[in-house]
């Protein structure tokens, strides 16, 4: 067998305080025939200072983007660059140990016929900072696809998924894949690698699993297009498809509108702003590092909003002259927002707030939170229970002043267009719910018995099969338990009213009445309210009338419940066909007030009215 020459593609994005160590790793290898592909994907930190005296070696090729393009293309301009015959991969936070590339060489030789050879791999798997657990397998972290430094491979034309066909931490799904018809995979069982621990580790950044998300891997890679993305195997977003109809090349200020400046970030829907740009407004954006990856940042994919850039923002906002602050809106904005508001800036400020008081305690924002209610020129809350709820901690001289309940996150009316489909249980003539999200509060057993009278469950998931949650409502009762993927808000109206009722958090209050033991479940407006209420569906919840519930005198009080306090109860409610057909009307004849189109006139008063006694002062 000739030689084996490796070309060692290193992709690289703000890891200078790494890449020395990754690329010494390379140098002190016993095996020499190899040389190095750096590809700096539009790095803005001093990387280029840490790899300056390597650059020069006849063995380094040295590619350099000007904006970063996404690990895919990173690794595809490596792959097109490379003259060995065998390609390796070296991440700049990762390292080898001296006899890696050797390992891998002889297994090559070896087993001619393989395509793949990976090695074992030492590694961290603690969750927590402060603590230290390093291990080693053979094959693949437990959990995990083969990682890039433990693998290579023969160099084929295939070549990576890149970030305009799909992004995804899952490197089977990006590549492994295309190489398991050419050959076999083949273990050195001899670790000699590593794989480094900590917060920017791409699969942190992009999975849901992980704390990360298509917001956070926009905020962090810094970019300005639609995505498509592919968090689980159950949501795949793309956001070209789904902002189509929201996405204007024109500027849409009207005479006479106003110019928002939007601190914080968006949530679930952020669309619902493009309604503040029809109705004639200028909207700039000042974005708050994404503490979730469903918390919606810019660069946003759709409309016009300008973004403010951090760095300056004050010089910035200066110039932009905004007529209102608009901060918002859950956890994730508390300390932009905060930061925002006692620079006093002179320009009206108010705060809009859904979810997440009890975790802000929890995080030690507290303070800075009820600052925010306590200061802010205007306030905007969930409802009048977390209003009330909040007026217990600020100055009883503030609670009359400048203040209007709304929910923060309404869908845009968009998202309640498209045509009802024919019932389910019209065709088979059993009844059919429907959780959108995660099951909160039905227990399994419960679940056996509404399994056992013919009621099935629908779970649109956005996680794994495999999921031991999942699997346990599986195994009681498979023919009466069905997992569907993620469904996008533009396929809201048709998808969910095929389901004779959906689920809300059927969590049960403990309060008694009382403001005081309230938390956070007894003061939310779950998010699903909306998606259920775009579908027209009757919304399953317990029997808190003795209770302080935000959820239950919502939707009880416009007639949309069926609520229960057992599940036998539940289950003669639901087969009250006449009743479900009262509240499913009652529900449609609603279906307004849970559209944030609906709000604008009443939202942008309320900014102009703040406007107005901010100037008088």
């Amino acid at each position: 067998m000739p030689e084996v020459r490796f070309s060692v593609i290193m992709p690289t994005f703000n890891q200078c305080g790494f890449i020395r160590r990754a690329i010494l790793s390379l140098m002190q290898q016993t095996y020499h025939a190899w040389e190095l592909i750096i590809v700096n994907d539009g790095c803005t930190d001093a990387t280029e200072d840490f790899i300056g005296d390597y650059l020069t070696d006849e063995r380094v090729t040295y590619i350099r983007n000007t904006e970063n393009t996404g690990l895919g293309h990173a690794l595809n301009q490596g792959l097109d660059a490379a003259r060995g015959e065998y390609i390796a991969y070296l991440p700049s936070d990762d390292y080898y140990d001296e006899n890696h590339l050797d390992t891998l060489k002889e297994r090559f030789r070896k087993y001619p016929r393989s395509v793949v050879v990976y090695s074992g791999i030492r590694f961290d798997d603690s969750p927590r900072s402060g603590i230290l657990s390093y291990k080693t397998c053979k094959g693949a972290i437990p959990g995990y696809c083969l990682q890039l430094v433990q693998t290579a491979h023969r160099k084929t034309e295939d070549r990576w998924r890149e970030r305009d066909e799909m992004i995804s931490d899952d490197l089977n799904y990006t590549f492994w894949h295309k190489l398991m018809g050419r050959g076999s995979f083949a273990p050195t069982n001899i670790v000699s690698c590593c794989w480094t621990n900590h917060p920017h580790q791409r699969h942190k950044i992009c999975s849901e699993k992980y704390g990360g998300g298509l917001n956070k891997y926009r905020h962090f890679y810094g970019v300005k297009t639609p995505l498509r993305f592919r968090a689980t195997k159950y949501k795949i977003v793309d956001e070209e498809k789904q902002f189509a109809s929201y996405r204007n090349a024109g500027s849409l200020k009207k005479d006479g509108g106003l110019k928002i400046l939007l601190v914080g970030e968006l949530a679930y829907n952020p669309e619902r702003v493009y309604a503040l740009e029809q109705a004639g407004h200028k909207l700039y954006g000042l974005w708050a590092r994404p503490r979730f990856g469903f918390s919606t940042i810019g660069h946003l994919p759709f409309g016009n909003v300008e973004d403010v850039p951090y760095e300056n923002w004050k010089s910035a906002v200066s110039e932009i002259a905004p007529d209102v602050i608009y901060a918002l809106l859950s956890t994730g904005a508390i300390e932009l927002a905060h930061e925002v508001l006692i620079a006093n800036t002179g320009i009206p400020f108010v705060w809009h707030f859904k979810e997440g008081p009890h975790e802000a305690m929890k995080d030690g924002l507290w303070k800075k939170l009820i600052d925010l209610y306590t200061y802010a020129d205007g306030r905007i809350y969930l409802n009048e229970e977390i209003k009330a709820w909040f007026e217990q901690f600020v100055p009883v001289s503030l609670h009359n002043s400048m203040s209007m309940v709304m929910d923060g996150d309404l869908p845009k009316k968009e998202c309640f267009d498209g045509s009802f489909s024919k019932k389910l249980s019209a065709s088979d003539g059993e009844l059919h719910t429907v959780v959108t999200g995660r099951i909160i509060g039905l227990s399994p057993e419960e679940f056996s018995i509404l399994a056992s009278n013919k009621i099935h469950l629908h779970l649109y998931s956005e996680n794994e099969m495999a999921d031991p949650a999942i699997l346990h409502f599986q195994n009681i009762a498979p023919r009466f338990f069905h997992v569907h993927k993620h469904c996008a808000a533009d396929r809201w109206v048709e998808e969910f009213s095929r389901y004779d009722a959906g689920w809300l958090h059927c969590i049960g209050s403990a309060n008694h009445g009382s403001l005081m033991k309230a938390i956070w479940s007894d003061l939310n407006l779950p998010a699903r309210i909306n998606t259920l209420a775009a579908a027209g569906l009757p919304m399953i919840l317990r029997n808190d009338s003795a209770h302080l519930n935000a959820q239950y005198n919502y939707v009880m009080s416009r007639g949309m419940g069926v609520d229960y306090s057992h599940i036998a109860g539940l289950v003669e409610r639901l087969k009250d066909k006449e009743a479900l057909r009262r509240i499913r009307k009652n529900v449609k004849s609603h279906r307004d007030d849970f559209i944030f189109d609906s709000h604008v006139r009443l939202l942008t008063d309320f900014f102009k009215d703040v406007i107005n006694l901010h100037d008088d002062k």
